[in-house]
């Protein structure tokens, strides 16, 4: 019997998921059946052919992690957002699947630390979808902003400072970055390539 699913396309997402190094490789197959695709739709055959494209794709990713240097575009990523941390600015990997829900996590992370008692002064994070073009690409697009500033006039400020640290920390870590000075433009970090070590690696 013939495939229901479209090849190519889950081929594509199984590759982002497994080389995104996010997901433990016993999470990939059911995150293609349950969640990207119907299970109430996929056959038998559909689901012998995703569990072999997986296995294929987890395998290929742990023979090529062998030749990775000890610090990857990830890890150095990674120190730039401990960096920010420290700086008192919220940074989040992988943040929702949309701006919208990136912003969400932010506020959420805001509201824990304990709002404006926190001295929080602004964040930086990238969703998912960017997530998935940089594991295409090797350019991530990071959204940022000068926090929870109530004065309009202080938080577009702010938001200015926030954004070129940001962009020297990034070019510090050896990273071209690019940012117009726009507020409503995201920054764009060309890391070369995505490498990141999976949780089961």
């Amino acid at each position: 019997m013939a495939l229901t699913l479209d090849p190519e396309d889950t081929r594509g997402r199984i590759h982002d998921l497994v080389w995104s190094g996010f997901y433990p490789d016993a999470d990939v197959e059911w995150m293609i059946t349950d969640e990207y695709l119907d299970p109430d739709e996929i056959t038998a055959e559909d689901r012998a052919w995703i569990k072999a494209e997986a296995e294929r794709a987890c395998v290929a990713k742990h023979i090529a992690e062998r030749d990775w240097p000890a610090q990857t575009e990830y890890d150095r990523l990674d120190a730039v957002f401990v960096q920010l941390r420290g700086e008192k600015i919220i940074a989040l990997h992988r943040a929702g699947n949309t701006l919208a829900d990136g912003h969400d996590d932010v506020r959420e992370q805001w509201r824990i630390a304990g709002r404006l008692a926190s001295g929080i002064r602004g964040c930086c994070f990238y969703h998912s979808q960017d997530l998935d073009t940089a594991v295409r690409t090797g350019r991530l697009h990071l959204a940022f902003s000068g926090g929870m500033i109530p004065e309009i006039e202080l938080r577009e400020a702010n938001t200015v400072v926030v954004g070129n640290r940001i962009v020297e920390l990034l070019r510090a870590a050896g990273f071209k970055a690019q940012w117009s000075g726009d507020i409503n433009e995201r920054i764009e970090a060309d890391l070369g390539q995505w490498r990141k070590r999976g949780p089961t690696a």
